[in-house]
């Protein structure tokens, strides 16, 4: 066996188990929701979605300054990491009291507090580790872990499933999340126990660059299911959870693509991204072809789910752009223009914001993908346009 291809096998298996224990929430999503819409009802899981999605939002700023951050600081000082990565996590613990305080004061969470509270601070903690899991390429531990979670929670609703409601769902996903968090801390206890227990707010304010384009982007790509929440009734924000979910798939696995192979990326020359470009330009292509027939027999084979042709296009030119979106985006990075990120993003942001309001009350689902899509598509061209002009 030659060395290049024992060197492609070697990538693919990186590759692989990376993106399984990424795929594997969201299949284990995907399940979960088939259960309780098919065995329960679809109100209940609509019921979930929404505080799912405002939960993640409000936690999402006690991620400051972890993943892209700390892997650049990781790369710099490879025999430090554990000691960034100490200082980093109790200082974010800082900005998680003030998400709590956020958390304490919203009316939807007010009947569920305590296991919501509970539920952001497992978010925090387990999320805190990814980028261990990244940069170290744990991938086999990560998908242990992740399988172990998602297998115990879906025993667990299944056991219940008669008397199943918003509050045992709750401690259900409650329970799994726990014990990621154990084999989480266990895994790395011993490298954790040495690294002294520091706090580092600087590190937060130089970190400020990737977090800001990190929320934004965030917001700009889940703004239209925060509509949702807002003009869909309990059953189309179920529908439309899952039909995202579904692409969300095949998103997790340009990222799975690209992410083991960051550091590498920053390292790379010119002639050899643009290459890179081109071919992921018509991966995308291939990964919206392929997925289309998945996404109808999935929705209307097994949900029993009705969408429109124009959903499902609009779904294609979405998928279509993912893998070019992610190598832009890095391409970024890689020249320190963060906060170009930033601006474009935002600018994207607030138009999505602006005509989601109006389109997503009007059209409903297919008002929602088309808001997503067009997102993407300004973030595409934004980029590209800069790039031209700037960088190349």
């Amino acid at each position: 066996m030659s060395l290049q291809l024992n060197k492609f096998l070697a990538r693919l298996k990186i590759i692989s188990l990376y993106g399984f224990s990424n795929l594997s929430t969201l299949i284990a999503q995907l399940v979960l929701s088939f259960i309780i819409i098919r065995m329960h009802s679809v109100d209940l899981w609509g019921e979930y979605v929404e505080i799912w999605l405002w939960l993640q939002l409000i936690v999402l700023f006690s991620y400051f300054g972890n993943k892209n951050y700390l892997l650049k600081v990781f790369s710099e000082s490879p025999s430090q990491v554990f000691k960034y990565w100490t200082s980093n996590f109790l200082s974010r613990g800082v900005l998680f009291l003030i998400s709590l305080v956020f958390i304490c004061t919203i009316p939807l969470f007010t009947d569920f507090l305590w296991p919501i509270i509970a539920w952001a601070f497992l978010l925090f903690f387990n999320q805190s580790f990814e980028v261990l899991i990244l940069y170290r390429r744990d991938f086999k531990f990560s998908l242990f872990s992740e399988l172990s979670k998602n297998i115990f929670t879906i025993i667990a609703v299944l056991a219940i499933i008669e008397q199943l409601s918003v509050h045992s769902l709750l401690l259900c996903i409650i329970l799994g999340l726990v014990i990621k968090a154990l084999a989480n801390f266990i895994f790395y206890f011993r490298n954790i126990k040495t690294a002294p227990l520091e706090l580092d707010f600087p590190s937060l304010k130089r970190s400020v660059p990737f977090f800001i384009p990190m929320v934004l982007g965030t917001i700009r790509t889940k703004i239209d299911a925060y509509y949702g929440t807002v003009f869909f009734n309990k059953t189309d924000l179920s529908k439309y959870q899952i039909f995202i979910t579904m692409i969300g798939l095949v998103q997790v696995g340009a990222t799975y693509v690209i992410n083991p192979f960051i550091k590498t990326f920053f390292r790379i020359g010119d002639n050899t991204r643009r290459r890179i470009e081109k071919q992921f330009v018509l991966l995308g292509l291939l990964a919206g072809v392929l997925t289309l027939p998945l996404l109808y027999f999935v929705s209307s084979g097994l949900y029993n789910f009705t969408f429109s042709n124009t959903s499902y296009l609009l779904a294609f030119l979405f998928i279509c752009t993912l893998f070019i979106h992610l190598l832009l985006i890095n391409e970024f990075y890689k020249k320190n223009k963060q906060t170009t990120v930033a601006v474009i993003i935002a600018i994207t942001a607030i138009i999505q914001i602006s005509l989601g309001y109006v389109v997503i009350d009007a059209q409903q689902i297919e008002g929602a993908l088309f808001i997503k899509t067009l997102g993407q598509w300004l973030m595409i061209i934004a980029l590209y346009i800069y790039k031209q002009r700037t960088l190349s």
